[in-house]
């Protein structure tokens, strides 16, 4: 689901609250972050992550010494929300997507978890196809405008 162990890794200030100093790159399961570090790593602000838990988003496992720290499967599933808002997702969808994923849900949520991810799938393909047109276009116009540029020179 997400990038999150190339963002640990390329983070120099990411310290795993419970580190062994064992040097292993891949944190186990069973260490956390603090929520500055995840804040940090993912470029979002506490209060975001904050947020996200009382949506039901992320559960948080427990606090180290009265700081909130996330796992490892926190991490990843803020990098999905991430990508998520980045997309123009809303929290609306991106709830329903997750529910969807809980072990304990009915078939309904399960079914319409679904139908709710294949509708945001085809939504962003379109908005895919106009992008491209667009980047397409403005290549374009941007190899014209370097071509008259070089012809402006060369008259110089």
């Amino acid at each position: 689901m997400s990038n999150c162990e190339n963002d640990v890794r390329s983070s120099t200030e990411v310290v795993w609250l419970d580190d062994t100093g064992s040097g292993r790159v891949d944190p186990p399961a069973e260490r956390v972050l603090s929520i500055g570090n995840v804040a940090k790593m993912f470029g979002v602000s506490r209060l975001s992550l904050r947020y996200y838990e009382m949506r039901g988003l992320i559960r948080r496992r427990h606090s180290l010494d009265g700081v909130r720290v996330y796992g490892w499967a926190d991490c990843e599933r803020i990098a999905f929300i991430i990508k998520c808002r980045k997309a123009g997702l809303t929290l609306a969808d991106i709830i329903m997507i997750i529910q969807a994923t809980e072990d304990d849900i009915s078939p309904l949520q399960f079914k319409i978890g679904q139908e709710t991810c294949m509708a945001l799938v085809n939504r962003l393909e379109g908005r895919r196809r106009v992008i491209d047109d667009a980047l397409s276009e403005l290549s374009h116009v941007h190899a014209l405008l370097t071509s008259k540029l070089l012809g402006e020179n060369r008259r110089e």
